[in-house]
């Protein structure tokens, strides 16, 4: 009952369902209970090691994905060059309501010219200590400016069966004023690891273990139903060939994505 209507709010978000424009109109007041998305990390087992321009980079593929009760919509409109973005709650009978966030929005950076929110996902690598845990520190961090998200791949079985959200909404021109992104209840959206800023530069860092940890939402802006799941993490080791060849092995794999944890 509740996929239903939840289908039935966003099809009215969005100014043509399935997301095929890049105009996003306000939501219908919201009639029954609100529905929050819950925004969470995948571990980032697809990790590869290669060598570009002579320094070594480790690359990785960020998966988020919505466990949520809800879609997890923003819409964001251009006022005299300064970007409002808003987050649309939806309500199970119907409609939305809608809340300002301080998300920020940044133009491509990962080869598609489109508009991002800025790191919605923050990957940082982190050296273990000798008994297994993470040492102190923030360690090094990847170059991924933001996500366009949207309906990639249906990971849990209570999503819509078919895409909502698509990529065409978070606009296709510099000087687009209204754009838009969504990711349905049970979908997720990936960045490949070969993509522009899926990687980690490990040129200077020791043979050894390390964790790379996959975190969502790190600075806390969005309107979600729970925060506590909002990082995972893979452990792998680094180490070097006697021919100066660098490799990486995951060694252990955190949290996984389960929408009862």
């Amino acid at each position: 009952m509740r996929a239903i209507a939840l289908l039935a709010t966003v099809c009215l978000a969005l100014a043509a369902c399935g997301g095929e424009g890049s105009t996003i109109e306000p939501p219908d007041p919201p009639v029954g209970e609100p529905l929050l998305p819950d925004i969470v990390p995948a571990p980032p087992t697809d990790v590869r090691m290669a060598r570009q321009n002579g320094r070594w980079l480790i690359s990785f593929s960020s998966i988020l994905v919505n466990i949520g009760e809800g879609d997890f919509i923003l819409r964001a409109t251009r006022n005299a060059g300064v970007w409002q973005v808003e987050q649309d709650i939806p309500y199970s009978t119907s409609g939305a309501r809608s809340v300002a966030v301080p998300a920020q929005l940044t133009w491509g950076g990962d080869g598609h010219g489109h508009w991002h929110i800025d790191r919605v996902a923050v990957n940082r690598l982190v050296p273990l200590d000798d008994s297994g845990r993470p040492e102190p520190g923030e360690g090094l961090a990847d170059s991924k400016v933001g996500f366009c998200f949207y309906d990639f791949s249906l990971q849990l079985e209570h999503g819509p069966p078919e895409a909502v959200y698509s990529r065409e909404a978070c606009g296709n021109s510099m000087d687009t004023n209204a754009i838009g992104m969504g990711l349905s209840r049970g979908w997720g959206d990936t960045y490949n690891f070969g993509l522009p800023g899926q990687s980690i530069d490990v040129t200077e860092l020791p043979d050894g273990m390390y964790r790379l940890w996959a975190e969502a939402d790190a600075k806390s802006w969005f309107r979600e139903s729970r925060s506590d799941n909002n990082t995972t993490w893979v452990d792998i080791e680094l180490s070097t060939s006697p021919r100066g060849l660098r490799t990486t092995r995951i060694a252990q794999i955190g949290p996984l994505i389960r929408p009862d944890s």
